[in-house]
């Protein structure tokens, strides 16, 4: 078979290896600390892109304060003061982003995974991981949560999360993949892109919504002197929506295809970093702070499941 998973070292992390050695397509997973891919490599022709930006040291991840790669659940992005009424109680959770002035990105982040199943089969190989959150500090609710990473002998990554509430009581949840994209050595200026929506969420000056504006951008629009750090509601009508992140130079095209409708991802946040090396593009959903705007949140009642996949190609 093409297909294996292994173990390696990263520095004190141990990583989950699934290799393809056809096409040398590989993803590196370290369940120790959130469950995260660290490195995605795929290719295109004769040439295998890396096209996650990571910290490069493993102290310099274990430190990472920006969330790359990471699984934001069961919340993603912002509440502001940590501060949240659900059916009629008010919580707090802790003050978690830089500054104190937020909670920001769930309660799995950097938390050690378990291991579940491992699948190689002639046209794809799996890897399964899980974490219970047991009533945390201001999410006093019982919700099992499992990510499936799989790489596809056609080139595609798939993200494919199931989250359950194994407790007593409703429960709100919301999901978000947070990776860093980049495309070779090139700046994000010599890239454009598609953006699969046409409405924006206004925010105030602590990056909470406070309404939806419509949004008017050619697609694909050149990157080159534009900078994101926005949340977009994605355009109805499919079963999926599918950003692109081109570059012509390479002659490449990243797509990040997320389910859409019911329940799936229906929002997306964009966000370009000051050093212009990479795009961050972010699968959620729900809109930020839904926790307290209800705005596409999940509810689930005991023994409820949600779901959802997120497909990385390159073409």
């Amino acid at each position: 078979m093409p297909f294996e998973i292994f173990k390696q070292q990263f520095g004190d992390l141990t990583e989950y290896v699934i290799h393809e050695s056809t096409t040398e397509n590989r993803c590196v997973i370290i369940p120790e600390l959130g469950g995260i891919v660290r490195q995605l490599s795929l290719r295109k022709n004769l040439t295998l892109f890396s096209i996650l930006k990571s910290p490069p040291t493993p102290q310099s991840l274990v430190d990472d304060t920006q969330s790359a790669n990471e699984l934001l659940f069961p919340f993603a992005s912002r509440i502001p003061n940590g501060k949240y009424k659900f059916l009629g109680k008010e919580y707090q959770l802790e003050n978690n982003e830089t500054g104190g002035l937020n909670a920001i990105h769930g309660l799995v982040r950097k938390k050690p995974f378990v291991i579940g199943e491992q699948s190689i089969e002639p046209d794809h190989a799996s890897i399964t991981l899980s974490y219970n959150i047991e009533k945390s500090a201001g999410y006093p609710f019982s919700v099992w949560f499992s990510v499936k990473y799989s790489l596809h002998s056609d080139g595609r990554f798939t993200l494919e999360y199931h989250a359950k509430n194994i407790g007593s009581e409703l429960c709100p949840v919301m999901f978000g993949w947070h990776p860093y994209f980049v495309l070779g050595d090139e700046q994000t200026d010599a890239w454009k892109i598609s953006i699969p929506s046409s409405q924006i969420v206004a925010f105030d000056s602590n990056q909470i919504p406070i309404g939806k504006e419509p949004f008017f951008l050619e697609r694909p629009t050149l990157l080159y002197r534009k900078a994101f750090d926005n949340c977009f509601i994605v355009d109805n009508g499919s079963s999926n929506a599918v950003t692109e992140l081109i570059s012509e130079n390479q002659h490449v095209t990243l797509r990040i295809d997320q389910e859409a409708g019911e329940g799936k991802f229906n929002y997306l946040v964009l966000y370009t970093p000051p050093a212009r090396d990479c795009v961050a593009i972010e699968p959620l959903t729900a809109n930020v702070d839904s926790f307290n705007s209800g705005d596409g949140l999940n509810i689930l009642g005991t023994g409820d499941v949600i779901e959802g996949k997120i497909t990385v190609t390159l073409v």
